[in-house]
């Protein structure tokens, strides 16, 4: 038994608010070892950075909060927290600089404000992640936010829920445009429809044993189920105490539930889930997700076409006390006083009045914390760093914020760019689904040991989620300036994507082994059988058919085949991106007719196109 599953068997990490107010009269060096461990169940950390003081995480449900809230916050921060705070990428926030004797004050304050820090540290289920602007974005399937906090309801403060074999992250999101990291967590539900009793339901498709940690990134795996809303909470429950009675328990680096999930295979898991509910669930939907992503930073229209919101750049989500109370304020001098936080560290005010815009964009925060920052500011995360955690092997927020004002000066073409910094493998800067992803290393230069790091590029999630790779190792933080700058001017993360995808796509067209339960091939084992659900939408994919390298495409739910090769210089049709009627090729950009091979950028070239049909319960390429 691991050290922490000695300390969970012997007290139950909630129990140990009884002993809160105890150790603020004793003072914090009274605080056994174990509590110590223990009082992050309670979301209160002690930092070996800044030895006496301690850490206390916030949880906000989907990341929606309010004026009152942040008003709190802030003036505990300005009191107690020497005037700082930091989003998460887990859309919550962390006070710094606390001394254990005003604990019970500042748990007071928050809870009289509806606000929490339970189980928001170690082996629980961590803050639930969902779109920012939930409820009021015209990109959205529907309104997940009830979901996200219904779940949440069910769990906090609940012992049946606390002793996990290790950390667990859940995203529950309606919004089309990715704006979460699905692909990253251990739940996942996002946005689908189903034909369901002769009508379409919308709701979730569920994807399991994503990660970021504990030996790199793991994509969530497809369920294969969709459950309707009112029934998410009970299936997200159910998943969780799976985990909790099945998963290892012995080394801490290797029993995420990913590890279960790849130990049993999804087919094992949805049958234990089916047996724990005691009914069938239905099988996956049509993912209604889109191709693109997005951070809800800028102004954008909401549902009702007379109010916007407002999403704001925090650089790298480190805010100050008088900046909270300034963004509380002007939530409801200009807006309905609620505020959203977004799970890439921003900030949105939602449901400004077109009459009020204008002054609200006029207003001296807002040169700060810009609703229209740089390419390179905008796409700009980082975790916390070797300042406050006791994992992190560098420093990141200072040195990620100088970096990208040096890069702002350099280069001004504004291409869109996200670089995500983790101070470690941990990930939590979600390094695994950035453009350029930086991972903190240590390095030897001269003999001398230095800040590094390794750098990702190409990386995603998303209804075409891709691997990053891993292109430099030990690159010493001094030499990122020219390093980043040649990245950003010259690379095409967009481009690598799309080939890390047609590697994918070759790789599963392969023939299913004969023990298959569906035979994936015609009577002659020439043909791939497909099915439209194996394609997200607007998405490509390569095949081999009778020896010719064929794309298949799926737009408007419907499939199309041209040739993989382009006319052009041959580049893989498949790995392009399709807008309209229309593929890219990701060379040169040539564009085709999925329905004629027209090329519309050049009438002299044409892609051969061929018969997709219906055979054998599925459709086969006719060539």
């Amino acid at each position: 038994m691991n050290k922490i599953e000695q300390i969970k068997a012997e007290k139950d990490g909630l129990d140990v608010g009884a002993d809160i107010a105890r150790y603020a009269e004793l003072g914090w060096q009274a605080i056994q070892e174990s509590d110590l461990e223990r009082l992050k169940w309670w979301g209160i950390f002690l930092r070996r950075h800044t030895p006496g003081h301690f850490m206390m995480r916030i949880r906000i449900p989907n990341g929606i909060s309010n004026a009152a809230q942040l008003r709190t916050i802030a003036a505990i921060a300005n009191r107690a927290g020497r005037g700082i705070a930091d989003i998460t990428t887990r859309q919550q926030l962390q006070l710094r600089w606390i001394r254990f004797e005003d604990v019970p004050a500042i748990l007071a304050e928050l809870r009289a404000v509806g606000l929490v820090t339970l189980q928001t540290g170690m082996d629980n289920i961590r803050n639930v992640v969902g779109c920012a602007v939930a409820g009021i974005t015209r990109n959205e399937l529907f309104d997940a936010s009830p979901v996200a906090r219904a779940f949440t309801d069910v769990f906090v403060g609940d012992k049946a829920y606390t002793n996990l074999p290790r950390k667990f992250n859940v995203t529950i999101t309606g919004c089309r445009e990715n704006c979460v990291h699905a692909e990253t967590q251990d739940i996942a539900l996002v946005p689908a429809t189903a034909e369901l009793d002769g009508r379409t339901v919308a709701g979730f498709n569920v994807l399991i044993g994503g990660k970021n940690g504990s030996g790199g990134y793991r994509i969530a795996t497809p369920l294969d189920v969709f459950v309707r809303p009112e029934e998410a909470a009970e299936v997200c429950s159910a998943i969780v105490l799976l985990f909790r009675d099945h998963g290892s328990r012995d080394a801490r680096n290797k029993i995420r539930f990913a590890f279960l999930v790849e130990e049993w295979g999804e087919t094992r898991v949805r049958d234990a889930l089916e047996a724990r509910i005691g009914r069938a669930l239905e099988r996956a939907g049509t993912d209604e997700r889109l191709p693109r992503t997005t951070n809800h930073v800028g102004i954008f229209r909401q549902k009702d076409a007379s109010l916007s919101y407002v999403g704001l750049a925090i650089p790298v989500g480190r805010v100050t006390s008088d900046q909270l109370k300034e963004i509380a304020r002007l939530a409801e001098a200009y807006g309905t006083g609620e505020v959203r936080l977004t799970p890439d560290q921003n900030v949105v005010i939602p449901n400004v009045p077109d009459t009020k815009l204008g002054n609200l964009t006029a207003e001296p925060l807002l040169k700060v914390l810009r609703y229209d920052p740089s390419a390179i500011m905008s796409g700009l995360v980082s975790c916390t760093g070797i300042e406050f955690c006791n994992l992190a092997v560098i420093e990141t927020k200072a040195r990620a914020l100088k970096l990208a004002q040096t890069l702002e000066s350099k280069i001004h073409d504004g291409k869109p760019v996200r670089i995500h910094w983790s101070g470690c493998p941990a990930g939590c800067g979600n390094h695994t689904v950035a453009d350029i992803g930086l991972l903190g290393v240590k390095a030897k230069v001269d003999g001398q040991t230095v800040d590094a790091v390794d750098v990702f590029v190409g990386g995603s999630s998303g209804p075409q989620p891709t691997q990053g790779v891993k292109i430099l190792e030990n690159v010493p933080c001094d030499t990122l300036p020219t390093v980043l700058e040649g990245l950003i001017r010259y690379g095409e993360p967009e481009k690598l994507r799309r080939r890390l995808r047609t590697i994918a796509s070759t790789a599963s067209a392969a023939p299913a082994s004969a023990d298959s339960p569906r035979a994936r091939t015609d009577d002659a084992g020439r043909k791939p059988i497909l099915l439209r659900e194996e394609l997200p939408e607007d998405a490509g994919k390569a095949l081999v058919v009778n020896g010719h390298e064929i794309a298949v495409f799926r737009c408007r739910g419907v499939l199309y085949a041209l040739q993989n090769q382009c006319p052009h210089e041959g580049g893989s049709l498949a790995g392009g991106a399709v807008e309209g009627d229309e593929v890219s090729c990701p060379l040169h950009g040539y564009r085709f007719n999925l329905k004629t091979g027209a090329c519309s950028t050049d009438p002299r070239l044409r892609a051969k196109t061929f018969p997709v049909v219906s055979q054998n319960g599925g459709l086969v390429v006719d060539a």
